[in-house]
């Protein structure tokens, strides 16, 4: 380490990136510094798919940057071939994480985000990397013989190289609260607005939708609105609030083109035609004669869905492929899945993830403005740009890079596995 800095590295954040940053450094042997300003580790990991932790999507790096769209793809072209999900699972397995693989995406065998949180510290336990928690970081001055110090309300350190893992805005009580564009503000580097991806969306009282108390599940819809193509994928409704794939993919896609929601609504059985669908209403409307709620319910809805929409009377069966959401409203920023905006990319090097203006100045993961559909792709990019920027780091200090994949010890049993086989002898 270089006289008069506290630590070649500081990675402030110890989210999704920032843990896995910190373990690929330290696992390499390099002196670093965690930092995080809530209590614990990783809260927003522990949210992903509600604790199932879907960390990836199973496919070709090509594949998966078509779904990233412009402009995140360009930018995350190096990061993603470099490591895609597949390596990630690797990464896990080698250190005693099973993995599976359901459809397209990556979970831990046991689908609990838990053991991958502790996949990750149990790493930074046994390679003895301190960890501040409770350390927000309030200020970064870059050093005029490079470096850079970070101050926080009780301490002050300095680095040679500083990544920066803050997270976006979203579930501010897990600790992203946006330190990123204050951060940019002090260091004069340009950041586009937050605004809420993967957002569900609030209905107005008046709309029938509404009136389902219990949550109902439609596997496959297409949601709709006048400035994008049509998004699939499935669908949650209760008490007011649209969930799923298909709601959370169109309000990504509108956050990230600065569109407005225009005349939104919901094609509810889409692997019907118009015509397939008059046809096969025909049938059961002979079947079932008045009994709206059979008819709907044999056409494919949910029985408590079918029995809110006959309610209504009449119901034309057409109107189920363009059911209307007037009112609609997509939810606030804070309840969002992913920040869209965060360090502009044209601030960063996107074959080291290094701040252009700042050498040495290291972003990953949603603190820049990267964000993706539904299914893994958010944490498959904090993962891969949190491996590029370490491995440049790496090869600053001394060439040395990460170790390839095969060349890292198998792991057997984690450290907390281990303690308890050692207080099993103790005991003996």
């Amino acid at each position: 380490m270089e006289t008069g800095f506290s630590t070649n590295l500081i990675v402030l954040g110890a989210g999704a990136a920032g843990l896995f940053a910190a373990c690929r450094a330290a696992e390499a042997g390099l002196s670093l510094l965690l930092m995080e300003r809530r209590h614990r580790p990783g809260l927003k990991l522990l949210m992903c798919g509600n604790n199932r932790c879907n960390f990836g999507h199973d496919g070709t790096p090509e594949q998966l940057l078509r779904a990233y769209g412009e402009p995140v793809a360009p930018f995350l072209r190096q990061a993603m071939r470099a490591f895609p999900s597949t390596e990630m699972a690797h990464f896990l397995e080698r250190r005693g994480l099973p993995v599976k693989r359901l459809g397209e995406r990556f979970y831990p065998a046991s689908e609990r985000g838990d053991d991958l949180l502790h996949l990750f510290t149990d790493l930074l336990r046994e390679t003895q990397t301190p960890v501040l928690y409770q350390c927000p970081a309030e200020h970064i001055v870059p050093l005029p013989e490079g470096g850079f110090r970070v101050e926080g309300p009780k301490l002050s350190l300095s680095c040679r190289h500083l990544l920066l893992a803050l997270g976006g805005c979203s579930y501010p009580q897990t600790g992203s609260l946006g330190d990123g564009f204050l951060f940019a503000q002090e260091l004069g580097l340009r950041a586009t607005p937050p605004r809420p991806g993967l957002a569900a969306l609030r209905l107005p009282p008046q709309n029938p939708l509404a009136q389902l108390r219990e949550e109902v599940e439609l596997p496959w819809v297409e949601a709709r609105t006048d400035n994008l193509p049509p998004t699939g994928g499935n669908l949650l409704l209760q008490q007011g609030t649209l969930r799923g794939s298909a709601v959370y993919d169109m309000t990504r896609k509108l956050a990230r083109n600065h569109l407005p929601l225009q005349n939104p609504s919901l094609d509810l059985l889409p692997q019907l035609s118009q015509e397939d669908l008059a046809r096969k209403g025909e049938a059961l409307q002979r079947r079932h004669g008045q009994n709206q709620a059979l008819v709907f319910n044999g056409l494919g809805l949910p029985r408590p869905l079918a029995e809110i929409l006959a309610r209504k009377g009449g119901l034309p069966l057409s109107l189920l492929k363009e059911f209307p959401l007037q009112g609609a409203q997509t939810r606030p920023l804070k309840e969002a899945i992913v920040t869209v905006g965060g360090l502009a990319l044209e601030e960063f090097d996107p074959a080291t993830m290094e701040c252009r203006k700042y050498p040495g100045l290291y972003a990953a993961g949603e603190c820049l403005d990267l964000d993706g559909p539904t299914g893994g792709y958010n944490l498959a990019a904090a993962f891969a740009t949190a491996n590029l920027a370490v491995h440049h780091i790496l090869e600053r200090e001394g060439g040395r890079g990460i170790p390839p994949r095969n060349s890292l010890p198998q792991r057997g049993k984690t450290e907390r596995d281990r303690r308890g086989l050692r207080n099993e002898k103790k005991t003996l």
